[in-house]
């Protein structure tokens, strides 16, 4: 087995006056937002840091305290790096944005393990000296193109991963379905649950997970529709399983019985992502236009 090799990231706050007087822990926790792992492995390790000396953490801080702590980067070696050409949206220390093109998985497989994104970026770390790990926050479909939003450390994993389901973190959704959907603006709130008889479909059951999309039709022409979707929440194949439910499937996506026309892959497009920077607390807005494979089936 090959080993990880860890790497070390120093993350710090200066403490302000609404925070003055609270313990260092009470910080880290509420303020910053370690979880409960990251918060044993400093106390372990001796990790925090306060004006550059070591502290405990039941120690209070003062306004203006440089508060500091280490996390770890661990490199995991069974990615294998591979010079796939990225189309990078935004990069910082904590974040990276990227467009997906449909055909590509986000994560390896044990039976796929290459020609996927996470490929890709670990060859682009790799060639750049970056020190970053791969955490995908938003992940899509194989055949689903669009924004995807990787952290480049656990400590901004865990932060965007507390957002995910909240107003903090929005995604929308382009799709070309099939009909004229008579009901222009609407919400679907029907859980959805794996289907007994196959490993991969979903449906719309009782005893499924709570599932909430919102849908508004932006056009429609030649028996299709335009439509604009907002995901409240996020199980899987969410968008196929509650359109094909209302009867509009998507676009060339056959497993819920949309019929291939003009695209060879599920006509769904991940537009637009908003979020809350995990470390700076700066709002975020990153846009795709919709692919021309998309925009071809809206002339046909």
């Amino acid at each position: 087995m090959k080993k990880l090799r860890v790497r070390i990231m120093q993350i710090t706050h200066t403490v302000t006056s609404d925070e003055e007087g609270r313990t260092a822990e009470g910080l880290l926790r509420s303020k910053l937002g370690l979880s409960t792992t990251m918060m044993r492995k400093l106390k372990k390790n001796s990790g925090v840091h306060l004006n550059n000396s070591p502290i405990y953490l039941k120690q209070r801080v003062q306004k203006g305290d440089l508060l500091s702590f280490n996390i770890e980067l661990q490199s995991n070696t069974t990615i294998h790096p591979q010079p796939i050409p990225l189309n990078i949206i935004h990069e910082d220390q904590h974040l990276l944005i990227l467009k997906k093109p449909p055909n590509m998985l986000v994560h390896p497989l044990k039976h796929e393990p290459y020609n996927t994104l996470a490929n890709a970026v670990i060859y682009y770390y790799n060639q750049n000296n970056i020190e970053g790990t791969f955490h995908p926050i938003s992940r899509l479909d194989r055949n689903t193109s669009g924004l995807v939003v990787i952290a480049k450390n656990p400590y901004a994993s865990n932060l965007l991963c507390k957002q995910l389901h909240t107003a903090d973190f929005q995604r929308e959704y382009a799709a070309v379905v099939h009909g004229q959907i008579k009901q222009r603006q609407a919400i679907i709130a029907l859980p959805i649950a794996r289907c007994e008889d196959s490993a991969v479909k979903h449906r719309v059951h009782q005893s499924g997970r709570r599932a909430v999309t919102h849908y508004s039709v932006v056009s429609s022409l030649h028996n299709k529709a335009l439509v604009q979707i907002r995901l409240e929440t996020g199980r899987t194949h969410q968008i196929r399983v509650h359109m094909s439910h209302i009867g509009h499937p998507l676009v060339g996506d056959d497993l819920y019985g949309g019929r291939s026309e003009g695209i060879n892959r599920q006509a769904l497009h991940c537009c637009r992502v908003s979020l809350t920077h995990p470390v700076t607390g700066s709002k975020l807005q990153f846009n795709s236009p919709l692919p021309r494979d998309m925009q071809r089936l809206l002339k046909l």
